[in-house]
C-alpha cells in the first residue's frame, strides 16, 4: 500500500529573523520510504502563519515576540 507523508523537517532562524522551514514529502510503500522530496518556505514578521504547523507558529512567535 502506498502512503504519502508531509511534515516539517527543519526550522531555521536567519540573522534577520526570517524563519525558513523545510518540508519533506515522503512516499512509503508498505512502511518503507521509496521516494523523498523537499520544499522550502520562508516567513517574515507580519506574515500570516495561522495555517502553518504548530511548531512553526511557536518558533515564529518566540522569535518575533508575539
Amino acid at each position: 500500500m502506498l502512503e504519502k507523508q508531509t511534515f516539517v523537517n527543519q526550522i531555521e532562524v536567519t540573522e534577520n529573523d526570517i524563519i525558513q522551514v523545510r518540508l519533506v514529502n515522503r512516499i512509503l510503500e508498505d512502511g518503507v520510504a521509496i521516494s523523498e522530496s523537499f520544499h522550502r518556505l520562508s516567513f517574515n514578521k507580519g506574515d500570516d502563519i495561522s495555517e502553518q504547523d504548530a511548531k512553526v507558529q511557536a518558533v515564529c512567535n518566540a522569535v518575533w515576540g508575539e
